[in-house]
């Protein structure tokens, strides 16, 4: 049975050396260059005791100057959306759009303590959930449809570049913290711990003194939830826009007006929703666009498959807050692509959740534990995800998502926003769409739908 690992493939060999000049700059008269080979020439013990005693006081942003690179290794998808939730990390993924994952196996947790027949029920059922996979994908269902019936306990392999104050935080989290309910993402934190004593032995990884796992509600809001709601029956929208700024462009101008250098920036009138745009097209084509992270806008989207979590974490620039998936996953709550219908497959379709449904009950009631319950999740469950996103993120995300390339799970949340932004916010996000739209050009060459010309006819005309 394959092992979930993961390995430092490469660091700082001088890493020691790099710390050390950091938290030598500060006090130390001289050029950095000077400083740095003088740390070079130090003896590593020297340089660690350095380190650990700059740490020791609470100044740890000269680790963010060493950096690691991680291979992970036939884990399961759930690590990796534990992991892609780190936002000061970089992370490439194997694609389940275009990669077959009917060969890539899955994780056996831990069974100890439990009847044997729990084990041979697990592994019977994950069996069975790579065949309807396989099959889908005989049917002509595509790759990114078919992976929905997929548990959460397939496995994945992905790279992460991290610096290292960020690393200790991460491996934290997975040894200590809500990763440590979970063995596969603890024994992965552990195995980090190890490999740092190697080759960067002057991090410093200890429980932290108060660390709470616990919810954040009181008991008591549970109890609320529990009643009947008084909200309308149906399916709710993809997106809501649950809190925005009352007049996002008069800040955003205001912003640019100061960034210019007028002096009396203040008084300079920027109500008139003509010169707003003007002011907002061209700050939207600037490298830098801190004028539009002024204005944050809180979004809350109501039904996302666990997959489409994927597509929305990996935007670095955002607050985002996904649930316990245990809590709130529903069997009866999940994304039924259009491809499956057209195919005549929805019966079958659902049963695979049916089915993963009941096993997930009687395996529970067995005594089969919570944390190898995850795994069997399907990807295409659906849960509430909430993010707060500035301007210029949105603009980022809008652009990418709205596009015809775009997965269209994450397409159809994106233009959903879009409609609601553009009512709430005409002047604003009216300029917001694909990039051929914004731009003009189509940027992905060879792969253009060819549809440049009528995509923009079509969010000019705001009717998407």
């Amino acid at each position: 049975m394959l092992q979930s690992s993961v390995k430092i493939i490469y660091h700082n060999e001088n890493a020691h050396s790099i710390v050390a000049s950091a938290g030598r700059i500060s006090t130390t008269k001289g050029r950095s260059g000077e400083i740095y080979e003088r740390s070079c020439q130090r003896d590593e013990e020297e340089n660690i005791n350095l380190i650990q005693k700059i740490l020791s006081s609470g100044h740890t942003s000269v680790m963010e100057h060493a950096f690691v690179n991680l291979a992970f290794d036939n884990v399961s998808v759930f690590v990796e959306q534990f992991m892609i939730e780190f936002r000061l990390a970089s992370f490439t993924v194997k694609s389940r759009r275009y990669v077959d994952f009917g060969k890539m196996g899955y994780i056996m947790p831990d069974f100890d303590g439990t009847a044997p027949q729990i084990r041979d029920e697990y592994q019977k059922h994950m069996e069975y959930l790579f065949e309807e996979y396989a099959y889908l994908l005989e049917q002509g269902i595509p790759k990114e449809d078919a992976r929905f019936v997929l548990p959460y306990g397939f496995r994945s392999n992905f790279y992460c570049t991290v610096n290292a104050r960020e690393l200790v935080k991460i491996v934290t989290e997975m040894v200590w913290g809500r990763g440590s309910e979970y063995p596969e993402i603890e024994m992965l934190g552990r195995s980090l711990i190890r490999q740092c004593e190697d080759k960067l032995p002057f991090l410093q990884f200890r429980k932290p003194a108060v660390l709470s796992k616990e919810p954040l509600y009181a008991p008591d809001f549970a109890a609320q939830a529990a009643k009947p709601s008084d909200a309308p029956a149906g399916t709710p929208e993809l997106a809501v826009l649950l809190d925005g700024p009352a007049h996002p462009e008069e800040a955003i101008c205001r912003a640019a007006v100061l960034e210019s250098g007028v002096r009396n920036w203040q008084s300079v009138d920027v109500e008139d929703p003509s010169l707003q745009k003007t002011i907002i097209q061209n700050a939207l084509f600037r490298s830098r666009k801190r004028e539009l992270e002024q204005a944050h806008f809180t979004i809350l989207f109501q039904h996302m498959s666990l997959s489409g979590v994927t597509h929305l974490v990996r935007h670095r620039m955002q607050s985002v807050v996904v649930p316990r998936y245990l809590s709130v996953c529903d069997f009866e709550t999940y994304i039924i692509p259009d491809s499956i219908r057209n195919a005549g497959l929805e019966a079958r379709y659902r049963g695979v959740f049916k089915k993963t449904a009941e096993l997930s009950q009687a395996l529970r009631a067995a005594g089969f534990a919570e944390c190898g319950q995850v795994y069997l999740l399907l990807s295409g469950l659906t849960i509430p995800v909430m993010t707060t996103m500035n301007a210029n993120e949105l603009f980022t995300f809008i652009r990418l998502r709205t596009c015809n390339r775009a997965q269209w799970e994450i397409r159809d949340n994106a233009l959903a926003l879009l409609r609601i932004l553009r009512e709430k916010y005409p002047v604003l996000f009216s300029l917001y769409g694909p990039m051929c739209y914004v731009s003009g050009v189509c940027p992905e060459g060879k792969a253009t739908c060819g549809r440049s010309e009528e995509v923009k006819r079509i969010f000019t005309s705001g009717k998407f």
